[in-house]
């Protein structure tokens, strides 16, 4: 799945003073005279960040949010444990499934009810989804998987997520409603990853094909697979690296994601992500780039109805926080 980010993330998290940002970014707005017709004055307003941390942890995520504006995500602490979270009006609670040695939240509904992943002793043997729904933990393994792990659900309850084979390791991606698995993958695709599900039951993820290192976007609406054109910009769409394939998707299917815009794209934080790592937005079957001012870099996670999005970033000391993204 993505062992060696793991492992990197908790090393990275443990020493969080790194090199200064090798790129910096600036961005201004200026007020647009709207002479024509008699029009006013008119200024866009630039999104505005805010930036979230679980307290005394040392690295956080924010990697989805529902209508509410509850977001769930996950931390690590300085013991280089992971666990998940709930923010709820501005309250933390730590979510950690029994028993486990850690813990991911990775998507919420409406109704709060959370998935992630979780493993015991072993991420290789003991990687499962789960459900948390009104204090309950209920586990999710795709039958005869290597692993599970699940990403995202909606009001209905329905759940989706990523499972590998026991064959070869294969990415596929997976639909739980009512009880029964099925199996997802692009059409021709050598992997495939689900990353949400909306309530009109439309599905996103990304899909590689064999012999092809790059990652493409999808949206699967009534059984139709959708390909989505590839930012012009990107040397490599959603990759692996900081979990950039925790990917969001809202009611209107419009989709959050990464890019990055430089090559060799490696599934470490080594030095190329630095500057090279972007959110992006893409809505109306347009992109959107999306950089959490001053940043070395930036990821998408999630995003609600009213296109408030949350996501990663690196601060110039080499520190990872959660970000809130509000239009």
């Amino acid at each position: 799945m993505n062992n060696q980010f793991d492992e990197l993330t908790k090393s990275m998290a443990q020493s969080v003073t790194r090199r200064g940002a090798l790129k910096k970014f600036s961005a201004g707005l200026a007020g647009m005279a709207l002479a024509c017709f008699g029009l006013a004055n008119h200024t866009t307003a630039a999104p505005s960040f805010t930036s979230l941390d679980f307290p005394g942890a040392v690295f956080t995520a924010a990697d989805d949010i529902n209508a509410k504006g509850q977001i769930t995500g996950w931390y690590i602490d300085t013991s280089g444990v992971f666990h998940g979270f709930l923010l709820d009006n501005a309250a933390y609670t730590s979510i950690t499934f029994p028993g486990a040695i850690h813990t991911s939240a990775l998507g919420l509904n409406a109704n709060g009810d959370v998935v992630g992943a979780y493993f015991l002793t072993d991420e290789k043997k003991d990687n499962f989804g789960y459900v948390l729904r009104n204090g309950t933990f209920t586990s999710i393994g795709v039958p005869g998987a290597a692993q599970t792990r699940a990403f995202g659900i909606n009001t209905n309850g329905d759940i989706v997520g990523i499972y590998t084979d026991q064959q070869q390791g294969k990415h596929h991606g997976f639909l739980l409603r009512a009880g029964v698995f099925t199996s997802i993958d692009f059409p021709g695709s050598a992997y495939t990853d689900v990353w949400k599900i909306n309530d009109a039951g439309q599905i996103a993820g990304r899909y590689q094909t064999g012999g092809n290192s790059k990652f493409h976007l999808f949206l699967l609406s009534d059984g139709i697979f959708t390909a989505i054109a590839d930012f012009p910009e990107a040397v490599q769409m959603a990759p692996t690296v900081v979990c950039s394939h925790h990917s969001g998707l809202n009611g209107a299917g419009d989709i959050v994601t990464a890019y990055s815009d430089s090559t060799p794209v490696n599934n470490n934080l080594s030095d190329n992500v630095v500057g090279s790592l972007h959110g992006l937005l893409w809505s109306g079957g347009g992109y959107t780039v999306i950089d959490f001012p001053n940043a070395n870099f930036t990821v998408a996670y999630g995003i609600n109805d009213s296109g408030v999005v949350v996501g990663a970033y690196q601060d110039i000391n080499g520190a990872i926080h959660g970000y809130l993204r509000t239009p």
